[in-house]
């Protein structure tokens, strides 16, 4: 298979102060750049036989960026061999995962000064990057599914989602997540522009594999409307086996000026109305907004 793109061409793609680059990697995984950062968010680069089309590039070819955030554990999240890449070319890239993950990213070869524990409520600055971790809801199976994974009252949630304040552009990446009460009120009170959420769903039949599953469209839709959000970008779609959530295009109040909408172009995503201009990479085309 034929790589689309390369790291070089999102490190090199013309960025104007105020703007910022979304490129999708497959599943829940982007390449950010924003605010003088370049950050990677759940990266899954690995060219397994599963995927319906190739990685953008080979992780070692990303190793100079400034940080990169993992939700959870789970292998299209924390990719281990892209965090072998990153130790075996002696990266200084800084490392935000939760809390409970930690040792397991150290036993890969990152070094622990470059890991940042994360817990809901305590906000990290990677470089120029605020980071908010906000808890996830979901499951390493079906035994512990669909809540935090903290262990007892109080302990650190071991699924994690994360707002990104890149220059005053506020991106959440949920990870893989269901919607629960107060996710959205505490997305409103972020101030949330883009919301990054997956929508291959749940059902039965997956859940008797053990397949712990994530937030359809509908609700994806749902749930951003109520944080108030300005562009949705679906995910988690599409890389590996059934094209779950892909069936329908669904567009909640198009007319007005603060409606969410998802379409679906392809694998290309999505757009509404925000206060700058966002370009959204997909494996097959890039896609220009122009947004007021």
């Amino acid at each position: 298979m034929t790589r689309a793109w390369s790291f070089a061409d999102a490190a090199a793609a013309p960025l104007p102060d105020g703007e910022v680059l979304l490129w999708w990697l497959g599943q829940a995984g982007f390449l950010l750049r924003g605010g003088g950062a370049t950050v990677l968010v759940d990266p899954y680069l690995t060219p397994t036989g599963a995927r319906r089309f190739p990685p953008p590039f080979a992780a070692a070819d990303a190793a100079g960026v400034d940080a990169v955030l993992v939700t959870h554990e789970h292998g299209d999240h924390l990719d281990v061999d892209v965090a072998r890449a990153f130790a075996e070319a002696a990266s200084t890239a800084r490392w935000v995962v939760p809390e409970p993950v930690v040792e397991r990213l150290v036993s890969l070869g990152i070094r622990r000064d470059l890991v940042e524990p994360a817990r809901p409520g305590r906000p990290l600055t990677v470089g120029a990057v605020r980071v908010d971790p906000l808890p996830a809801h979901h499951g390493i199976d079906m035994a512990d599914a669909y809540g935090t994974g903290a262990e007892g009252p109080g302990g650190p949630a071991r699924f994690l989602g994360y707002v990104l304040d890149l220059a005053g552009t506020r991106v959440y990446h949920s990870g893989d997540c269901i919607d629960y009460a107060g996710l959205g009120d505490e997305l409103t009170r972020l101030g949330v522009h883009v919301v990054l959420l997956p929508i291959n769903g749940r059902d039965a039949e997956r859940e008797a594999r053990n397949i712990v599953g994530n937030m359809s469209a509908e609700e994806a839709v749902d749930l951003a409307a109520r944080a108030g959000a300005e562009v949705l970008v679906p995910m988690h779609i599409s890389t590996t086996g059934r094209m779950y959530g892909l069936d329908d295009s669904i567009s909640p109040n198009p007319s007005t000026p603060s409606s969410v909408t998802i379409r679906t172009i392809g694998l290309s995503p999505i757009t509404a109305h925000l206060r700058s201009t966002i370009r959204i990479r997909s494996l097959l085309r890039i896609e220009t907004f122009s947004l007021c």
